[in-house]
């Protein structure tokens, strides 16, 4: 029986360390990642961070970075008693005051500073599996009766607001789906709280904050100047999140190690980015840190929505700006298109040149949709991309 598990054992850490990143193209690779489940709230997604390139034998160094995030979980205290509550929004500030109950479209009362207790609608209760998924136009539905009532709240001075669970889902958190532009907060609450709230009571709604960890990989280069290329790893929970997500993390991870080895002028910094989708919160402490080392790198390079091979790779800058690192021969054939609203402004606003990496115009309509899936990346396509960051990193 000892032999046995042994083996068995064996064939374990066989599979979960070796198996992974044996992966010979960057599309077997996507598809590794996409095994995980990336969302921020998940133990998987600390899992994948936590073991990226532990089994590689690269001549950089790891850099495991944690950063502080607020959650969608809130703490909830009545009086003195504690409960959790989880929003449909995320709460940015501590909310405190009077519990009033009311009902959907009832009269509003006197709810000055007070803490509006409403029910879950059947509207977000039919829908809270697929909310605040865009689709095709761009269009995020919500539940516009509950939005209507809670901006007459908003308007007659609530400050916030509870929503109890549904009746066929009594085990679950009252939700509601309500639009980013309703700037009232609130947050749904379990049945145990819901039982606990009576009117005239004193509540607070504060945010919860943890932390999250994402990866670094640092070749060092012969000279103070750094270059930083950048990738998302995250997921959103929409689609397998390979446009803007499994492309570029999978480019990126045969990038390092095409480049291990090699020497360079520069220092070279792979960073895998993490957070709620789009990469943001790593990206944005991580910026933190460069600012707290006085750093201004060369440029920072977003594998953007890359991978799928829909047209030749481009460049987006702000203004469509060209850079002088972009003199360089490997940006000779490749256009350069407008940068829009990305996580690479507060880079852009602090003073360094910023670029991210394309190879599709369209695609970005089926970001965070159903359509979002790894059937969209080319390994043809990513192939040729690593070859080109690989070209490109050796001359820095």
């Amino acid at each position: 029986m000892n032999i046995l598990f042994s083996l068995v054992y064996a064939l374990y850490v066989t599979f979960l360390y070796v198996f992974p990143f044996s992966q010979e193209t960057p599309y077997e690779t996507a598809g590794y990642f996409a095994t995980y489940d990336r969302q921020i709230d998940s133990w998987e997604n600390t899992e994948l961070f936590e073991s990226l390139g532990v089994d590689l034998d690269l001549n950089m160094e790891r850099v495991m970075h944690d950063a502080p995030i607020q959650t969608f979980w809130t703490d909830v205290t009545i009086e003195d008693e504690a409960f959790e509550g989880y929003s449909s929004m995320m709460i940015q500030e501590p909310i405190q005051g009077e519990i009033i109950h009311a009902e959907w479209d009832a009269p509003i009362p006197d709810v000055t500073g007070k803490i509006v207790v409403l029910p879950m609608t059947d509207a977000s209760f039919e829908m809270r599996e697929d909310a605040y998924e865009i689709d095709h136009y761009g269009e995020v539905l919500n539940d516009e009766a509950a939005n209507r009532y809670l901006s007459k709240l908003k308007e007659a001075g609530a400050a916030g607001y509870l929503i109890t669970p549904h009746k066929d889902a009594p085990d679950e958190f009252g939700f509601v789906y309500v639009s980013a532009a309703i700037r009232l907060a609130g947050t749904g609450i379990g049945a145990d709280a819901a039982e606990a709230i009576t009117d005239g009571q004193t509540v607070t709604i504060e945010p919860f904050e943890t932390e999250m960890v994402y990866t670094e990989f640092v070749q060092a280069g012969t000279t103070d100047e750094e270059v930083i290329v950048m990738a998302r790893l995250d997921s959103s929970g929409y689609g397998d999140h390979a446009l803007i997500g499994l492309g570029g993390a999978s480019i990126l991870f045969h990038v390092i190690q095409a480049m291990d080895g090699m020497k360079t002028d520069a220092t070279i910094r792979y960073v895998f980015l993490n957070g709620y989708g789009e990469g943001y919160e790593a990206s944005t402490h991580y910026l933190g840190l460069l600012e707290g080392r006085g750093m201004t790198p060369r440029t920072v390079m977003l594998l953007d929505l890359i991978g799928t091979g829909d047209t030749d790779r481009f460049l987006k800058t702000h203004g469509m700006t060209s850079y002088p690192f972009m003199d360089d021969v490997s940006f000779e054939d490749v256009e350069v298109r407008s940068l829009g609203v990305s996580i690479l402004d507060e880079y852009r606003q602090a003073g360094i040149d910023v670029v991210s990496l394309n190879d599709s115009i369209t695609a970005d309509q089926d970001v965070f949709t159903k359509d979002d899936t790894i059937d969209r990346l080319s390994d043809e396509a990513m192939l040729e991309h690593v070859e080109w960051v690989v070209e490109w990193l050796k001359r820095q």
